[in-house]
This record gives structure tokens, C-alpha cells and sequence, in this order.
């Protein structure tokens, strides 16, 4: 091992360990992180999967910048600071990694313009140096929205009830991850033909199902369970746990967004697309993909970029129109032999 990779494997232990006793804490900016993420889990409402994300950016910024104020960063200096800090831990990673990070960055500038006060009461910072900083350029967006013939082995794979409506949930209505380990079945509306899901830092939205077949499944698997009355508090997907031949299914707890990725990759070794799980191939096939599939189909089949972007749930419709729906040169082609009438042989 080369001195640099050892300084490299330093390092990275020194801000583990500062982030696991909050050391971090003890610097200035550290300080400010702390109120910052007490702000936003206590007043703002933050999941504690987005704390996980954003306490580790934070507390590197702090750690990098260890003798450093927040006064230290008022534009436009702060904004060269901020870029060295960018380019030493993030330089080389993927550009949604680096712009996840400068969001973080910004939203925590944001709150300290509005809410630090020195002693006298006058505002410590009055810039926003991470919004100087332009998001890194997403050049060659690759959408891969999975083909018709995969979504119908999946779904017809899933033996058990639960699985097969978790799947039909990612792959025809293009919920989300968090979304589905969220869901407990007093989220579902059977009057409504919707379901209530919460996602990204606790935003909640309805996904219109207008499927009776899924709402016929849905219904004879709350009765199967014991009632609806029953199992109201109970979650879709299960904690399970396998005893030899035979799985057990705990409803009444549920399973973490990390674990869904384990659930997700058994659904498909079921329908003979992956190995198992000692096998090393259960990649590629990711469960986001599904949202690209449902933005994609219904773009296909009616043109609607907007009902597209409602499905999903994007506040923003250039992102379902830049990063979900694929709109291939193949479609292009059919949209134009439909309006000048036109025949495949012509």
C-alpha cells in the first residue's frame, strides 16, 4: 500500500470516527451544522434518512474547514472555499453525487442567512456561497425503462401476494422505494381506487390506481390476513424470515429502504433474471428503473408529459421530461407514420 493510499485510508477513518462521537461539533462550523440539523429534523421535519444524508456532507465541510467561521464564508470568497472542499472529497464522483451534495450545501446556507444572529442581533452571513457554485452538467442522460417482456415475468413470478402488488406498485405505478417499505394498509383507498404514500423528507402524495384487478388482489389478500379491520396498521411488505423450507411473513413490521434492495433482487431471481444473493450478479436492474418505465409508457401511449410528471410526483417537470421519459428515435417515427398516415411497408 502507497503512502498516499494510506494517507487516503487515514483520513476516511478520522471522519468516520468524527461523525460517529459528532466531534465534528467542535469546530465553528460544526457548531452551526448541529443546529442546523437539529433545525431540520425537530422544526423542518427531516427523515432520518435524509439526516444520514446530510449530517455526513455537513460535518466533512466542517472537518475540512476546521479553524473556519460561518462569517469565514460570505461570497464571493465563500464560494472558492466551498469549491475546494467540492473538488478534494467529491471531485471525481458521479455528477448526481456531487450535485446532491451541493444541494445539501445550499439548503444549509439558506438557513443560516435566515436564521444565525451574532450577539447583537445582526445577521452573521448574508450570501449563499454554495449558490454560486453551478450544478454539475448531466451530459448523456441514460433512461432504461425496462422492456414489456420483463415487467410480465416479474409480475407473474411473485407467488406471494404482497410481493407481486409491491412489484406491480414499482413497475406500472412507478412508486418509490421509500414509498413502498412507507406503506401499511390503511394507506390504501379502495373507494378512491388511490393509494397515500410518503416519500422524499415526508412529502406526501396520491397514486391514482384505476386497476379493479388490484384492487380485487388487494382485497382478498386483507382477508386472507384476518381483515381489513385487522390489519390496518400493518405494512404491504413484510420483515420475513425463512425456516428451512417454510418463509414466515411479520406484517406488523416492516422493512428499511436499505432492505428493499434485497426484496427487490428476490423478486426478480424468482422470475430467473438474476442470481441469488451469494451469486454476485444481482445488479443492473435497478428498482428506480421503474419509474422510468411508467414515465415512458405514458408518454408512449398518449403524449402527456404532464400526466407523466403528476405520476411520478416531480414538482419540476423538466425533470420527467430530461431524466425519466424516454422518447426514442423508434417513437419518433411512429408518431410521424400516424399523422401523415403511413404504413410500416410504406
Amino acid at each position: 500500500m502507497t503512502a498516499a493510499s494510506l494517507r487516503i485510508g487515514e483520513a476516511s477513518r478520522i471522519l468516520r470516527d468524527a461523525l460517529k462521537d459528532k466531534s465534528y461539533r467542535s469546530t465553528p462550523l460544526g457548531l452551526e451544522v448541529a443546529r442546523y440539523i437539529r433545525w431540520k429534523r425537530s422544526e423542518w421535519g427531516a427523515r432520518p434518512d435524509t439526516i444520514r444524508d446530510y449530517e455526513p456532507a455537513l460535518a466533512r465541510l466542517a472537518l475540512f474547514f476546521a479553524d473556519l467561521e460561518l462569517r469565514d464564508f460570505e461570497t464571493p470568497v465563500g464560494a472558492d472555499r466551498l469549491r475546494e472542499c467540492w473538488d478534494y472529497h467529491w471531485g471525481e464522483r458521479a455528477d448526481r453525487t456531487r450535485g446532491k451534495i451541493l444541494s445539501i450545501w445550499r439548503d444549509f446556507f439558506d438557513w443560516a442567512i435566515r436564521e444565525r444572529r451574532d450577539e447583537e442581533g445582526r445577521q452573521i452571513i448574508h450570501g449563499n456561497p454554495a449558490r454560486m457554485l453551478r450544478s454539475p452538467k448531466k451530459r448523456g442522460v441514460k433512461r432504461e425503462p425496462f422492456e414489456q417482456n420483463l415487467v410480465d415475468r416479474v409480475l407473474t413470478a411473485q407467488t406471494y401476494a404482497a410481493d407481486n402488488l409491491g412489484a406491480r406498485l414499482i413497475l406500472e405505478y412507478g412508486v418509490r422505494r421509500a414509498e413502498l417499505v412507507g406503506l401499511r394498509f390503511r394507506d390504501f383507498n379502495f373507494e378512491r381506487r388511490q393509494a397515500v404514500v410518503t416519500g422524499k423528507g415526508g412529502n406526501v402524495r396520491r397514486v391514482p390506481i384505476p386497476d379493479p384487478a388490484f384492487w380485487r388482489d388487494l382485497g382478498a389478500f386483507e382477508i386472507e390476513l384476518g381483515g381489513r379491520d385487522t390489519i390496518l396498521d400493518w405494512f404491504l411488505i413484510p420483515k420475513r424470515e425463512r425456516r428451512g423450507l417454510k418463509t414466515f411473513y411479520w406484517h406488523h413490521r416492516g422493512i428499511k429502504p436499505r432492505t428493499a434492495h434485497n426484496w427487490w433482487y428476490d423478486c426478480l431471481e424468482r422470475a430467473g433474471l438474476v442470481g441469488d444473493r451469494d451469486s454476485g450478479t444481482r445488479t443492473g436492474l435497478f428498482m428506480h428503473r421503474g419509474r422510468h418505465t411508467v414515465a415512458t409508457e405514458i408518454l408512449r401511449e398518449s403524449g402527456n408529459i404532464v400526466a407523466a410528471q403528476k405520476m411520478l410526483g416531480h414538482a419540476d417537470i423538466r425533470t420527467t421530461e430530461e431524466h425519466y421519459a424516454a422518447f426514442d428515435t423508434d417513437d419518433v417515427a411512429a408518431v410521424l407514420r400516424s399523422i401523415r398516415h403511413l404504413d410500416e411497408e410504406d
